[in-house]
């Protein structure tokens, strides 16, 4: 719990039931850089509930707003030909669009699954709310119609609230006869009816306020979702934030003043921009705690994510008590790849994040070393020997499967037991295995498989058995 995330837990200190929220688009995946809007709200959300908080957290995925080209784009991986098959759903909300690869609700819901999977990946659970969902059964209906009520009231609330501040349109019309909603335009609201015309089908048409589709402004949709879900926090970027005229400035207004909204509190977090060629690939590399780290730890730091910073912090941040990222990688890693069906689940994540860091950010191929006997030839057998009687003792204190506080003491009465052959016989050990930096010696022998351990105690064996002659 860092200093930031209880700060914004004091704010709320009074309240028993708090609720946080965060949005998007769901239009297309994205890479690491839309993550962390998530992951901070997580934390607080993780703040407020280890403060005895009932914590509401909801994702509220804005399905009524239009696809544009560029999301289509990003969303068919720049595919020409499925571009060209696709790009007449521009305009139309993607919540009503279909799913083009044919396994989802919606266009939109295809991506929400998508994201969520991403999410729960990092231990990250909101509630999905969507919006076209809240329109089409009626949620927002009261809130449209107290807009459409008051157009010309709100208009000049703005205008003299707000002076820079010229809404191209307080609500987006849903054309009944063509289905776009990015080229309406309201031309007259009065007597409860809403004349509009589009641009796309040329049509003009008068509704009244109670059949009319279509969505608010996103600064008034703001506004009426604080209000629907008695929002306390929610999470945004500095562009939203950063004068009186952004989105958060003017939806607290609009909310206070139309909507009965109580004030609600900014979360704010800064931008990340990614090195070239990393994007998405420190999912694959880092584990889940560390990625959560980076991320949330300084909320409001723009970050720069290069090849650099994420080796350094990795060299900084433990996966294990004295243990390094950076250094399992280097040396826990090929040891566990000698016998990876007897790791755990959480162990098999880190060895799949390991090995990914390392062929990815290392430009390293992961390696398995196993004993060689060119690697014992030379030495002397009484330096073999006491290796050889060393295993055996370990062996012994590992087949309990013992914790490492249970095992650390036993194992270094052992190596101490081997007196002024310690230092070489180690040594021995270490360039038998690779090893001959890093972990200490105990930690070896405690991380190395026991059918590993089995293996070079038998060649070790062996080979002794091949001096005997010398040894007698």
């Amino acid at each position: 719990m860092t200093s930031a995330y209880t700060e914004l837990a004091t704010m709320l200190a009074a309240q028993n039931i708090v609720t946080v929220v965060c949005g998007n688009t769901c239009a297309y995946l994205g890479d690491e850089r839309n993550l962390r809007e998530f992951l901070v709200a997580d934390e607080l959300a993780r703040t407020l509930r280890h403060a005895g908080h009932t914590v509401l957290f909801y994702l509220i995925d804005d399905t009524m707003d239009p696809l544009n080209f560029r999301q289509l784009r990003v969303a068919l991986n720049k595919d020409a030909v499925l571009i060209e098959k696709y790009k007449d759903w521009c305009g139309k909300p993607i919540g009503y669009l279909p799913d083009p690869w044919g396994c989802c609700e919606s266009y939109a819901a295809h991506f929400e699954e998508a994201l969520l999977t991403r999410l729960h990946r990092l231990d990250c659970h909101p509630t999905l709310v969507r919006s076209a969902k809240l329109y089409e059964r009626g949620v927002y209906k009261p809130y449209v119609e107290e807009v459409l009520r008051r157009y010309d009231e709100i208009v000049l609330f703005l205008h003299e609230r707000f002076s820079t501040y010229t809404p191209e349109k307080l609500f987006w019309v849903l054309c009944p006869a063509c289905c776009y909603i990015d080229q309406t335009h309201i031309t007259e609201v009065g007597g409860g009816q809403v004349t509009f015309c589009c641009d796309r089908c040329e049509a003009t048409m008068s509704r009244s306020f109670g059949d009319l589709q279509g969505k608010l402004n996103w600064k008034l949709d703001c506004a009426v979702r604080w209000a629907i879900f008695g929002v306390d926090a929610e999470v945004f970027s500095k562009a939203y934030l950063g004068s009186d005229t952004t989105t958060f400035a003017i939806a607290q207004a609009i909310g206070q003043e139309f909507f009965g909204t109580r004030p609600v509190m900014p979360v704010h977090y800064g931008q990340i921009n990614l090195g070239p060629q990393l994007g998405l690939q420190i999912l694959e590399a880092l584990p889940v705690p560390m990625l959560r780290s980076m991320l949330v730890s300084s909320p409001a730091t723009d970050l720069m994510i290069t090849r650099d910073h994420i080796v350094t912090i990795a060299s900084r941040f433990e996966v294990m008590p004295g243990l390094t990222y950076l250094d399992f990688v280097k040396q826990v890693l090929p040891i566990w790849l000698l016998s990876p069906t007897n790791l755990s689940t959480d162990q098999r994540e880190l060895v799949a994040h390991g090995s990914a860091f390392k062929s990815l950010l290392l430009h390293e191929p992961p390696q398995v070393r196993f004993p060689q006997q060119e690697s014992i030839e030379g030495e002397e057998p009484e330096v073999i020997a006491a290796l050889q009687t060393l295993l055996n003792e370990i062996i012994s204190l590992r087949k309990p499967d013992p914790t490492w506080e249970e095992y650390y003491p036993a194992a270094m009465a052992v190596i101490g037991g081997l007196g002024g052959q310690k230092g070489v016989v180690l040594r021995r050990l270490r360039r038998i295995t690779g090893q001959q930096k890093g972990l200490p010696a105990a930690r070896v022998l405690f991380l190395l498989p026991l059918d590993y351990l089995r293996t070079l105690e038998y060649m070790l064996r062996l080979y002794l058995s091949t001096l005997t002659p010398v040894l007698d």
